[in-house]
């Protein structure tokens, strides 16, 4: 019994730390005229899966916060002179990038949607984010992305770039 009031006590303690990680972005736009049965909330949850699968180079997840495709469209401009572009079309191809990227030690920080008014079952939306790794230097460079979100079924756009220096970002 003593064993078991010293794991719970333990939860109670790390619950509230695990809670202030959790990380926070900001939601913009509009998101008027859902169609029945879609949700701005399944987006906004499809969205966060994805940043937190890519960093991770989890395959599961990524699965799970793309629509299941045969040909699904990301890509990833350049950043720096060195950095490469790539284009990839299916889940398999996406996931290679990611894990190429994690051994450089990628991080994808989100910051904020700006999301657009569904069209038919489909919502447009620009994440802005932080992009850091070993090989882009020793500053994270803020990125955009040109993205849609696809109801029920996930993330089937993705293309990632250099955010404008004129663009402040979602405020």
């Amino acid at each position: 019994m003593r064993t078991l009031r010293f794991a719970l006590a333990l939860q109670l303690l790390f619950v509230p730390a695990l809670a202030a990680q959790s990380p926070r972005w900001k939601v913009k736009g509009d998101t008027t005229g859902a169609p029945a049965g879609c949700s701005t909330a399944a987006a906004i949850e499809a969205i966060s899966n994805w940043f937190t699968a890519y960093n991770a180079a989890d395959s599961a997840g990524l699965a799970r916060s793309m629509a299941p495709r045969r040909t699904l469209v990301f890509s990833a401009g350049k950043f720096t002179r060195t950095d490469s572009f790539v284009v990839a079309h299916t889940l398999p191809a996406i996931l290679q990038y990611a894990r190429i990227r994690a051994s450089h030690h990628e991080r994808l920080t989100l910051d904020g949607v700006r999301f657009y008014p569904w069209r038919g079952r489909e919502l447009g939306f620009l994440p802005y984010y932080s992009r850091s790794a070993d090989d882009l230097g020793p500053r994270p460079l803020p990125g955009i992305a040109k993205a849609q979100y696809s109801c029920a079924r996930g993330i089937i756009v993705f293309n990632m770039a250099p955010r404008p220096t004129d663009d402040p970002g979602v405020r």
